[in-house]
């Protein structure tokens, strides 16, 4: 397969359809900004912070929504994948597309945010999660899909 090197458009359209396949259409309740429902008085001032606690603790529920060996076998086949698609842009292009894909056939994997997928990767396959993000020329799934 020959891939060209994509345009920044390109990543943005990417970027918006991984959004879209990771917080559209589960039909299910998704966990509050505000964390337990506490006060609404000052949600909209707290919402960053509880959003980034909630995404480094794994929300309101706890646990992780991805399943580590499940996310890894993906990252298993994923990596030679992008390794060669070429800049880091294309990369990042690429993974959001397949990411999306796998996510559509995989519907009880419900990634929250990317740091879902960092601590799903880092407690089942390290090397795996390395070889992705550095060929989107990052350090994490955050950092790349941020």
């Amino acid at each position: 397969m020959i891939r060209h090197t994509v345009p920044a458009a390109g990543v943005a359209v990417a970027g918006v359809l991984l959004l879209a396949a990771c917080g559209g259409g589960s039909g299910g309740s998704r966990p509050s900004a505000t964390g337990s429902g506490k006060a609404t008085g000052s949600a909209s001032a707290a919402s960053p912070s509880a959003s980034a606690t909630a995404s480094a603790t794994g929300g309101s529920g706890g646990a992780n929504p991805v399943d580590g060996p499940t996310f890894c076998a993906f990252l298993a086949k994923e990596g030679p994948r992008i390794k060669d698609s070429g800049a880091p842009a294309g990369a990042k292009a690429f993974f959001a597309i397949d990411l999306a894909n796998w996510i559509e056939q995989h519907p009880d994997q419900k990634p929250r945010t990317a740091a879902d997928l960092d601590a799903a990767a880092l407690g089942s396959c390290p090397k795996y999660r390395a070889t992705v993000t550095s060929a989107m020329g990052a350090a994490s799934f955050t950092e790349a899909l941020g």
